[in-house]
């Protein structure tokens, strides 16, 4: 009974030693799972930051080949439309030129407009005698926008070119009217015909009486039954009263003396 009481006692006093002597290790394991614990965070802090300079880096190099890129094509549409630039570079010099000679040409300006004025004046008072009245009343209106100082420079050279292509109309159409005819002393009232610049002729109400207009010699002279017959389909050709034809006819110009303007279509001499 004494022996056994012995033994338990030295089981529990080793027991105790053990106990004693494993609280250091136990302490340094503890401590060394917190280190390593340490570790893996500053590495994971390490490796992410490796991560993110990766990122920047794929960033940065995605970037340069974009610019390598753009400039390669850059280059290849500076080589294809070299010459077409080369162009646009001519052309631009040519408008600073104008640019710089611009003064002149608006001092020349007036002069220039008048004298197209003094040559149109000129080309209606020599031609056939058609609408004459309307005719000098738009040159009389230019006339006056010319001389009028709040006009404009560009608004002059307009209606200048808008009397210009009313005359030019005149050679490309034909046209019919019904006026006053004055023979000396007589007035009547008669039907007129006009094709282009070259023909002018006219017809009175009954159809018994023609003529047609010489330049040569400024006066009417009259016309036969066959062509007064001819004269009243143009008549009714400009009133769409009758389908367009050939027009045979005296003309009231000589065509060595005509103008480079060509005949309306369905006329002929």
């Amino acid at each position: 009974m004494r022996t056994h009481r012995r033994n338990c006692c030295l089981r529990g006093a080793a027991f105790s030693l053990l106990t004693i002597m494993a609280l250091p290790a136990l302490a340094e394991a503890s401590s060394l799972r917190d280190e390593t614990a340490q570790q893996q965070q500053q590495q994971q802090a390490i490796q992410t930051r490796i991560d993110q300079a990766d990122d920047e880096t794929r960033e940065l190099l995605t970037r340069l080949r974009d610019a390598q890129s753009s400039a390669q094509r850059l280059e290849r549409y500076n080589d294809q439309f070299s010459s077409t630039l080369e162009e646009q570079q001519q052309r631009i010099d040519r408008q600073q030129h104008a640019l710089e000679t611009l003064d002149d040409t608006r001092d020349a300006l007036p002069d220039t407009l008048q004298d197209m004025l003094d040559r149109l004046r000129a080309l209606v008072e020599a031609d056939v005698p058609f609408h004459q009245t309307e005719r000098m009343a738009r040159l009389d209106g230019l006339e006056r926008t010319l001389a009028d100082p709040s006009v404009s420079e560009e608004q002059r050279m307009e209606q200048l070119l808008s009397v210009w292509r009313a005359e030019l109309d005149y050679g490309r159409s034909m046209d019919s009217w019904r006026g006053q005819l004055t023979q000396g002393d007589q007035q009547r009232d008669v039907q007129f015909l006009r094709m282009g610049r070259i023909g002018f002729y006219y017809l009175t109400p009954d159809g018994e009486q023609g003529g047609v207009w010489k330049n040569s010699d400024h006066q009417w002279h009259p016309l036969d039954s066959a062509q007064r017959t001819v004269i009243n389909r143009g008549i009714r050709i400009t009133n769409d009263q009758r389908a367009p034809e050939l027009l045979s006819l005296p003309l009231s110009i000589e065509l060595d003396n005509a103008s480079s303007e060509s005949a309306p279509q369905g006329a002929s001499s």
